[in-house]
């Protein structure tokens, strides 16, 4: 089943942030872009360019 899941680290591998979407709407995450107001995900399979608000 598809399913998209990225997380974030600090240098000391301290997680501080751990998206999923287990439903599989946005499979396979390949990237995550950080700017000021959003975060862009990327995938290997969606047809779309994801984003979310901060």
């Amino acid at each position: 089943m598809p399913y998209g899941h990225v997380m974030a680290f600090t240098e000391d591998g301290k997680v501080v942030a751990d998206l999923q979407d287990p439903t599989g709407v946005y499979p396979d995450t390949t990237a995550v872009t950080e700017t000021e107001d959003r975060l862009y995900v990327q995938s290997l399979h969606a047809k779309w360019l994801g984003w979310l608000w901060r």
